[in-house]
């Protein structure tokens, strides 16, 4: 079963610009990173230096090895310079997922049908 991680990075005011971009720079090589399967980066809509990372990982294991891989390239402390507190990071198992009928474009038959 997979792995979902949730990483909150709590910008100091007005770096969360700076913050997604750095994340996004760095997305190719997280995304071939072993175990990587998914990254969503997300800004939160009430609070721009606010962002978050929403990845899902073969295993638990594979998230910690890449996270110890980018704090040894410095990438960790890059990230902790522009934030107001640690990094938070929290681990999930999937218990439930499905699709809404948003997501298909059903929703739009429904209306109609």
């Amino acid at each position: 079963m997979s792995t979902h991680v949730v990483t909150e990075f709590h910008a100091r005011p007005g770096r969360g610009d700076d913050v997604e971009k750095l994340l996004l720079e760095i997305l190719g090589e997280s995304l071939e990173h072993q175990g990587c399967e998914v990254i969503r980066i997300v800004r939160d809509q009430d609070d721009a230096d606010h962002v978050a990372g929403f990845t899902q990982w073969t295993e638990r294991r594979d998230y910690e090895n890449y996270l110890a891989w980018r704090t040894e390239r410095g990438f960790t402390g890059t990230f902790e310079a522009m934030l107001t507190e640690p990094l938070a990071i929290r681990y999930y198992d999937e218990v439930f997922s499905a699709r809404g009928v948003a997501a298909d474009g059903r929703a739009t038959e429904a209306q109609e049908g």
